[in-house]
């Protein structure tokens, strides 16, 4: 089938989260074009095709890595600025709801140890036979170590959250490295890219338009401010 398209299982469907399957062309390698693997399988009644050409990802992906490295480039501490700024809202975040689960957890460990006690109490008493202490303290049982395994997870998460080191001194050491991308290299694209989104293709005004979602490495989604246009002066 010849060699593997540079973007190859990078390409995800911003609805279902599959991977876009590429489609070879028949003719011209503009007619190449990637579509979602569940409507592949399923059909579009379970998700939309997301179809896109790869020349169109393509040219969008060069501009856009082309963007966001000259911004990097020419606005060094603007850009660690506003990563920082990103990221650590995103951390705040993802710490206030584990802090929020994992309270809850805990509450309803506590809880079940009440439980459990006073189901011990109510069978040494006669109120509840032992065949049903059995059975009811097993199910409580299970529940508190699914529960603990979940503070255990949820402990490690924020602890390594606390401990995330922004990478946004890496992306600026590959912006030094690849000073001028001329074109897009399976090296350029395994270096910047972590992952694509192409969301559903819409109409607006009689015009195709589909957005597309980048990921870099090291700083996740990040769009650089639009270039101010200079005021013409008389």
């Amino acid at each position: 089938m010849g060699e593997m398209p540079v973007l190859s299982g990078m390409v995800f469907c911003a609805d279902c989260g599959a991977k876009l399957y590429q489609v070879r062309g028949r003719s011209l390698p503009q007619s190449e074009y990637m579509v979602c693997a569940t409507y592949r399988k399923k059909g579009k009644e379970v998700c939309p095709s997301h179809q896109i050409r790869n020349c169109v990802l393509e040219e969008h992906l060069l501009d856009g890595l082309r963007s966001v490295t000259a911004f990097a480039r020419e606005h060094e501490d603007e850009f660690v600025e506003m990563v920082t700024k990103k990221k650590r809202a995103e951390v705040d975040r993802s710490l206030r709801d584990g802090k929020r689960e994992m309270e809850q957890a805990q509450t309803r460990i506590r809880k079940l140890d009440e439980i459990i006690q006073h189901l011990y109490e109510d069978n040494l008493e006669g109120k509840i036979s032992d065949e049903r202490f059995v059975k009811l303290s097993e199910n409580y049982e299970n529940e508190q170590k699914t529960l603990e395994a979940r503070v255990t997870e949820l402990r490690r998460l924020i602890a390594s959250e606390q401990e995330a080191n922004i990478n946004v001194d890496r992306f600026l050491a590959l912006v030094r490295k690849y000073t001028d991308i001329g074109e897009l290299t399976a090296e350029v694209i395994r270096e910047f890219v972590e992952r694509i989104y192409v969301h559903k293709a819409e109409r607006i005004d009689g015009r195709r338009v589909q957005r597309i979602r980048i990921v870099w490495n090291c700083i996740g989604e990040i769009m650089p401010p639009m270039p101010q246009k200079k005021e013409k002066t008389a």
